[in-house]
């Protein structure tokens, strides 16, 4: 992706400064070009080729949503990337991984600016203005944030909202923390989320259009639940947007 020449500045400074590593596989990256070694972003680049199995495009060209969360009136998820978590050296994985751990801002307004394309061309056919239109995100348990200290979609939800012009605020409050979804099917899945969250200001959703912000999707089951809650808060449309969607056949 082409950068802006502030934002290549800003990488060539801090690889200067600190011996920027890569943000994917640890090792030192002082090329000043980008977040990445070479040999990541090559890998990264591969995740890119995968198709969905829907509508047969790549995954920054896909708005494929999951069964379920088009069940609950999303019928739009954007993404950066399809992701196993089985493969779990993939750079991507490693992203993933990291930036649950480190709230790298220069690594969130990268993937934020990707995004913002397909954002855009959603936002021009649906006619979403920044009068009528709010990004929000799913919120972490306050566990995984005390333990880590932040939250990655919070995060992303921030960079996208500013790079789309949209205003950003954190409208889901979680409830509880609930089991490891990784660790539960499709039906579990759907129960162990039930209850979830609630609607801060339920008045700030009545007719808007609502870009819901997750990092990671899988089934779909976290962002239906949250979904519903806006649909009956009044808002009139939700999409989801995250960082990377699962591919796995038995989703």
């Amino acid at each position: 992706m082409k950068m802006y020449p502030i934002t290549r500045l800003r990488l060539w400074l801090r690889c200067l400064v600190s011996g920027e590593k890569c943000i994917a596989c640890g090792e030192m990256n002082t090329r000043g070009e980008g977040l990445m070694c070479r040999d990541c972003e090559n890998d990264l680049k591969r995740s890119h080729l995968l198709i969905c199995r829907e509508c047969n495009s790549f995954a920054r060209d896909c708005l494929c949503a999951p069964l379920i969360m088009r069940n609950n009136g999303v019928d739009v998820l954007v993404k950066y990337a399809f992701y196993d978590s089985e493969m779990r050296d993939s750079a991507l994985n490693r992203i993933i991984k990291r930036l649950k751990r480190i709230p790298d801002g220069l690594a969130f307004a990268y993937f934020a600016a990707i995004l913002s394309q397909p954002i855009g061309r959603l936002a021009a056919a649906r006619s979403f203005t920044v009068e009528n239109t709010v990004v929000t995100h799913i919120p972490r348990s306050r566990k995984m944030i005390a333990r880590d200290g932040h939250d990655q979609a919070k995060h992303l939800a921030q960079a996208i909202a500013k790079r789309s012009g949209f205003r950003h605020k954190s409208l889901l409050c979680r409830l509880k923390h609930g089991k490891q979804q990784k660790y539960l099917n499709i039906d579990e899945r759907i129960e162990n989320v039930k209850g979830m969250f609630s609607i801060r200001k339920p008045s700030e959703l009545k007719d808007k259009n609502v870009i819901l912000v997750d990092d990671l999707v899988t089934t779909g089951a976290t962002v239906s639940e949250a979904a519903k809650l806006i649909y009956e808060a009044g808002a009139a449309y939700v999409a989801c947007v995250c960082l990377a969607k699962s591919d796995r056949s038995k989703f």
